[in-house]
């Protein structure tokens, strides 16, 4: 660990404050701080060193959405794209290759698409929106309650292909 990163922890760590004396013409209701230096101890040294060391792997955990399923705050574009990786992660089958990452990167773009646009009004209300929306639920929730790695089903499917093509007519 770096020395500036050892100083910055020690830093972060609370001390106690320093004992009040009186001053003894105006009474004990006015006081001034007792200017004694007290030693740092090993575990407010060792906890400011937890602090700094957690904070500083915080990077390692953010994730990496791939290019393909990242949005373009245009709701055109982006609805396109939405749709054309909703399709993908629908006709999946099991033991395809990848199912895991295509559903993980599918379901984060459903949140991220949902998140951004139902707080926009002109785009809120238009109907490929609605159906779009309905989709993005049912095969969210597909994948909620059965994982990431079980395909949709046949029923479940063809309820979400009806959907994107209402999708598709609405957006034209």
């Amino acid at each position: 660990m770096p020395f500036a990163a050892l100083i910055a922890a020690v830093a972060l760590v609370p001390t106690p404050a320093p004992p009040m004396r009186c001053v003894e013409h105006v009474g004990c209701r006015a006081t001034t701080p007792a200017m004694a230096a007290e030693p740092t101890s090993r575990r407010s040294v060792l906890a400011g060193l937890a602090v700094a060391t957690s904070f500083s792997a915080l990077p390692a955990f953010a994730s990496v959405t791939p290019e393909g399923y990242k949005l373009k705050k245009n709701y055109p574009q982006d609805a396109k794209l939405m749709l054309d990786n909703m399709r993908i992660a629908t006709e999946l089958k099991r033991g395809d290759s990848n199912i895991e990452e295509i559903v993980k990167a599918t379901r984060s773009e459903m949140n991220d698409f949902v998140a951004f646009y139902r707080r926009q009004p002109k785009v809120a209300g238009m109907p490929s929106f609605s159906t779009l929306y309905t989709a993005i639920n049912t095969l969210s929730g597909h994948y909620a309650s059965y994982g990431n790695k079980y395909p949709v089903p046949e029923k479940r499917k063809t309820r979400l292909q009806q959907q994107y093509k209402e999708i598709e007519r609405g957006k034209a």
